[in-house]
């Protein structure tokens, strides 16, 4: 029975971090930020 509450927590904190990594590396890089410098070139049809 220990084990499997050590799994699941153990599995539980990694998602916790892998949240977190993805989190802050998204907030870091801000998307919408990109594209006011750095405009994507209107295509004219």
């Amino acid at each position: 029975m220990l084990e499997w509450v050590i799994t699941v927590g153990f599995v539980a904190c990694l998602g916790l971090g892998a949240g977190l990594f993805v989190h802050f590396v998204k907030s870091g890089l801000n998307l919408e930020d990109a594209s006011k410098v750095d405009p994507l070139p209107e295509m004219e049809e």
